[in-house]
């Protein structure tokens, strides 16, 4: 899926007493994936050397360059072989996590969190959904999360200066965003005399997904969101064949780009800030992804519409990362190790990991912004010093942090990215599966979501008329992709779901 992405934000509670004692500093043994990219030794990365003078934990290191690698000793594991004590940045997945648990080869942390990690305790009695995430069907918690306070989110992002210029209000609601797309390609606010405007840019029906809400619609990757405990297919309900005619008058009339099913960010990326503006509404995690960062004042983030008296939006991304974190049944302290990894489930613990140390990365002025040195900008810092980049880590963002950096349009675009965060929700919740059950959906959901894009695609551009016998056909083709069979395994998930859920409040 394109911009799969999960962005993390560039950036307090102490760490808890460990079960060992402070003249005793456990040594535990480290095994981990960060991918050759990243430079990064671990036996010499300082964010380890600063943990340590921290908590009096150490580590010996056993660290993965490469996926297959890593991932083909994970499945070679076995509870009487050489275990190490800790798997960190782990890049677990929901069936490697069951399988190793039920090999003996990773203990179950539920019993030790609450007294050995009380920061995460915290979150997880403020954010039941991240407990959810990261407990398995049997009940067991096998790995810890990255919790992204703040994820991006793919907004709408609008040229202010030609709001300003044509005297025109921000739009909220889907005929106000017609009005607007319409003054963009016919009014000339760039203001070079060319009819050049292009007043929404997209890429691919899963840009044009997210224009859904306009008509109170929210899926997941998969077109599948949760409905009082129901799931439901959005390309079926009602409101989808109105949103579609829509998509087809905005293409017919110019307002959305003519190449959206044909482009990529590479094609439409303008690098000059001295070119003439052509677009008028990106729909882009950031404006800097695509346009001079010198523009990015220009635009602000429209708010998710209103239809019928609501706002709906989805998440680009869970902000959940399960699988970061997991201790073997070798280590012979579960309890320090589990209170070492919760210090970066604090305030704290998390600026660490994101920012470094204060004094040496980043400074921290009279009026309580932050600002980075200048070892920051040498070559090898993010290597030598950083964690964040490479593998998911466990641990938190700290978005309370991020928002004092020095930098004021860094702080304008969080701001603006909060307005959707405000209203965006996951539409369909993360269910951890099995191997067996993973591969039992894959192509179910890789056909039926094919042709659901495809068919947005030929609907928009008119390849197909918008007729009640066409949309007919397309609930036969879905049927037969096996579109039933699709929705009854994910109903028992959510069923499922829905019953550890409750075994956790």
């Amino acid at each position: 899926m394109r911009k799969h992405l999960i962005v993390l934000l560039i950036f307090a509670l102490l760490l808890p007493v460990a079960a060992s004692s402070e003249s005793e500093k456990p040594t535990f043994s480290l095994m981990g994936y960060d991918h050759t990219e990243t430079y990064r030794d671990w036996s010499t990365n300082l964010f380890f050397e600063r943990l340590a003078q921290r908590t009096g934990v150490t580590f010996t290191f056993q660290q993965y360059t490469e996926s297959e690698a890593y991932h083909k000793a994970l499945a070679g594991l076995t509870a009487d072989g050489d275990l190490p004590d800790v798997l960190f940045k782990a890049d677990l997945s929901p069936a490697e996590s069951m399988q190793l648990l039920e090999r003996g080869v990773l203990v179950d942390l539920k019993p030790f969190i609450e007294q050995y990690a009380p920061n995460l305790v915290a979150i997880l009695a403020q954010k039941p959904e991240v407990e959810a995430a990261i407990t398995l069907s049997n009940g067991a918690i096998a790995s810890l999360p990255f919790i992204n306070e703040a994820p991006a989110q793919n907004c709408m992002w609008i040229n202010q200066d030609w709001l300003t210029a044509l005297k025109l209000n921000m739009p909220t609601t889907v005929d106000e965003l017609t009005s607007v797309l319409e003054a963009f390609k016919t009014r000339d606010p760039n203001r070079n005399g060319k009819n050049d405007e292009v007043p929404l840019a997209f890429i691919g029906a899963y840009d044009l997904k997210y224009l859904a809400h306009a008509y109170g619609l929210t899926a997941n990757d998969f077109n599948l969101f949760e409905r009082d405990g129901k799931a439901v297919f959005m390309p079926l309900e009602p409101e989808f064949r109105t949103y579609i005619t829509w998509l087809n008058d905005l293409y017919t009339r110019r307002l959305i780009d003519r190449d959206g099913f044909s482009t990529m960010d590479a094609l439409r990326r303008v690098t000059d800030a001295k070119a003439t503006p052509v677009y008028g509404i990106l729909l882009a995690p950031l404006v800097s992804s695509v346009l001079p960062a010198e523009w990015t004042a220009s635009y602000r983030v429209v708010p998710p519409l209103t239809y019928q008296g609501q706002q709906v939006y989805r998440t680009i991304a869970d902000p959940v990362t399960t699988g970061t974190f997991a201790i073997t049944a070798a280590c012979k302290d579960a309890g320090a190790a589990l209170a070492w990894v919760d210090y970066l489930y604090s305030e704290e613990g998390a600026t660490l990991a994101l920012a470094g140390q204060e004094g040496v990365d980043y400074v921290v002025d009279g009026d309580g912004t932050w600002r980075k040195t200048d070892i920051t900008s040498q070559p090898g810092y993010l290597s030598e010093s950083g964690i964040m980049t490479g593998t998911v880590p466990p641990g938190i963002s700290n978005d309370a942090f991020q928002r004092r950096y020095s930098d004021q349009t860094v702080r304008n675009v969080s701001e603006q990215i909060d307005i959707v965060s405000a209203i965006a929700q996951t539409p369909f919740p993360t269910i951890p599966l099995t191997q067996e059950q993973a591969d039992y959906i894959a192509p179910l959901q890789a056909a039926i979501g094919r042709y659901v894009d495809e068919s947005i695609a030929r609907w928009t551009i008119g390849e197909w008329e918008l007729t009640d016998e066409q949309f007919a056909e397309f609930s036969q083709q879905l049927a037969a992709l096996g579109l039933q069979e699709f929705m009854t395994f994910w109903q028992e998930k959510l069923d499922q779901h829905a019953e550890v859920h409750d075994a956790t409040q």
